[in-house]
């Protein structure tokens, strides 16, 4: 039924399916390779990112329906909207650091493989965790907050 629901769409021209432009789809993998999802992204949801990006360049302002974080927070990271659905969605743009779980050694959120260089285990992601910054403050002695 929804197949049939989708084809009259697109018959009837209520529905355009696209695909985008190649150097949208470019930005967006570099997008996502800064932030550290590149490697939870399906081909698909790069295309999604993609086309949005380009929609949000040719004046449209696109909406993302979505409950994948990692989709999230590259949209996040590109200034694209998003909405989701089933969970309260990242309140925060995320910066990942990749992981061994066996030998614990840390690698770049953008490191190519996807196994440890050191023991051959499947790394793992986690959020950067935030550091404390120095903050000078004027007269009060206090050097963070």
């Amino acid at each position: 039924m929804a197949w049939v629901r989708f084809k009259t769409a697109v018959e009837n021209r209520r529905l355009k399916v696209q695909t985008p432009e190649n150097i949208f789809l470019e930005r967006v993998k570099a997008s996502a390779n800064a932030v550290g999802d590149v490697f939870f992204l399906s081909e698909t949801d790069l295309q999604v990112l993609a086309l949005a990006l380009q929609l949000k360049m040719q004046g449209y302002t696109p909406l993302i329906a979505t409950d994948d974080y990692s989709i999230q927070n590259v949209a996040k990271h590109l200034g694209i909207e998003f909405a989701s659905l089933a969970t309260f969605g990242i309140r925060l743009p995320l910066k990942w650091i990749r992981y061994c779980p066996a030998c614990r050694r840390k690698y770049p959120a953008d490191y190519k493989s996807r196994r440890c260089r050191v023991c051959g285990t499947e790394l793992k992601r986690k959020p950067l965790r935030k550091t404390l910054q120095k903050i000078k403050t004027q007269g009060d002695g206090n050097e963070f907050r």
